[in-house]
């Protein structure tokens, strides 16, 4: 395996991990405060969560040649916790795919029109940056609601603690 390839793992690794402490924190809150009007790209936490499982999985199908299928998201109804168990699913499920597959390879797809040719690398950077931004969106969201402990989900962090373990 050459050390590009090993970089998109351990962002993979990384995004999981991130992912995770935000879920734990997510998960000792209670439904309403969960899904409180809040002014932020979406109108709530949970609404901003289905939408980051909603992009991995997208993004995961389109590369799997299965179209952007999110219809388990857009139809969900199961828990809170059901959510969050989907989407560390979704996340483990890019990470392996991202293991076992050459990231070199092209993505081709439509789109409004357009037609787009994209490596596997590229799109995954985009899950992983993508799901940067909404994590801190999501910790925006919590301090308006008066929440102040809220763990640490940068990459930097991530590397500290892997050195550690």
């Amino acid at each position: 395996m050459n050390s590009s390839n090993q970089n998109y793992i351990d962002f993979a690794q990384y995004n999981i991990w991130a992912n995770n402490r935000i879920i734990e924190k997510l998960s000792s809150l209670a439904d309403e405060q969960l899904n409180q009007t809040i002014e932020a790209s979406f109108p709530s936490i949970m609404k901003t969560v289905a939408h980051l499982w909603s992009a991995e999985m997208g993004w995961l199908n389109r590369m799997q040649s299965n179209g952007w299928n999110t219809d388990v998201i857009k139809n969900f109804s199961g828990s809170t916790q059901d959510m969050f168990i989907g989407w560390q699913q979704t996340s483990q499920s890019f990470k392996e795919f991202v293991i076992k597959n050459d990231l070199e390879q092209l993505l081709q797809f439509d789109h409004k029109g357009k037609h787009y040719e994209i490596p596997f690398r590229e799109i995954a950077q985009t899950v992983f940056t993508h799901g940067n931004y909404h994590r801190g969106q999501l910790v925006m969201m919590l301090r308006q609601l008066g929440i102040t402990d809220i763990p640490q989900t940068d990459y930097i962090e991530w590397v500290r603690q892997q050195a550690h373990d």
